[in-house]
């Protein structure tokens, strides 16, 4: 059996891809739920958003990680079911980048077929099972989406390596994982050096194009100031370049 996402413990435990309150607190209707990994996609329709991976242990899924869940349920509930406008201090974004970023490791861990190793190392997982630290170098942002149905589950992650590109980008893969629940969306962009001798290296992340901006919003780092959410909602026909919106903009940083 493979080992947890966060720990050494087997991973024994069904997380929910989109958690059981979530499930819970949004109307039995028709969801059209989407799974990307690369260049395969997955799309379904239920009567209820849900979807569980077998990637942690039960310790890990029965203590922390159920803790986590409890304190955004308050602060996502109006968002993801009714949309509600609604202003984030810096504590919010903190707890939501936190959930994001389990959300992140959990997609990562139900795709490693398609990469060598997980994208977050082990000392990263570990630390934020023990403090909810979310590395400096990844990048989070919130925004909302509204599909072709009322309610849509998306757990869309892209995975690149730009092997066109002169050393030392040829070694250089990025991650970026978008997770939507209802009409809340939240997005995480990161990255890892394969060889040992380039993972001292920074990496530029551009800032998001002006036409992005009026929809999404960072959330990590997390601003001084608060945000109001939402902004502008993206629509079925603009998620895929969403999605894709950050692949050939990596920089690097010297």
């Amino acid at each position: 059996m493979p080992a947890c996402a966060f720990c050494h413990n087997p991973a024994n435990s069904a997380e929910h891809v989109w958690a059981a309150w979530i499930s819970g607190i949004l109307p039995s209707t028709r969801y059209n739920n989407e799974r990307k990994q690369g260049e395969a996609r997955n799309t379904w329709t239920t009567a209820r958003i849900d979807q569980t991976a077998r990637v942690v242990c039960e310790e890990c899924n029965e203590t922390w990680m159920s803790d986590l869940e409890g304190r955004v349920k308050d602060l996502l509930t109006p968002m993801l079911r009714d949309g509600k406008k609604t202003t984030l201090t810096p504590e919010d974004m903190w707890l939501l980048s936190a959930y994001a970023f389990k959300q992140a490791v959990i997609g990562n861990y139900q795709s490693l077929a398609l990469m060598p190793e997980p994208i977050f190392t082990r000392a990263e997982r570990e630390r934020f099972r023990y403090a909810l630290i979310v590395p400096p170098d990844v990048r989070i942002w919130i925004s909302a989406f509204q599909g072709r149905a009322r309610f849509s589950g998306l757990s869309n992650l892209r995975y690149a390596r730009s092997t066109n590109d002169p050393p030392p980008l040829n070694d250089l893969d990025v991650y970026s994982y978008t997770y939507a629940a209802g009409h809340l969306v939240l997005q995480l962009l990161a990255y890892r050096w394969n060889s040992v001798a380039n993972r001292g290296m920074r990496v530029e992340f551009p800032e998001q194009p002006a036409y992005w901006a009026k929809a999404c919003q960072r959330i990590w780092p997390t601003p001084n100031d608060p945000i109001t959410w939402p902004l502008k909602y993206i629509g079925q026909n603009m998620i895929d370049a969403f999605v894709d919106r950050w692949f050939g903009q990596i920089l690097l940083r010297s």
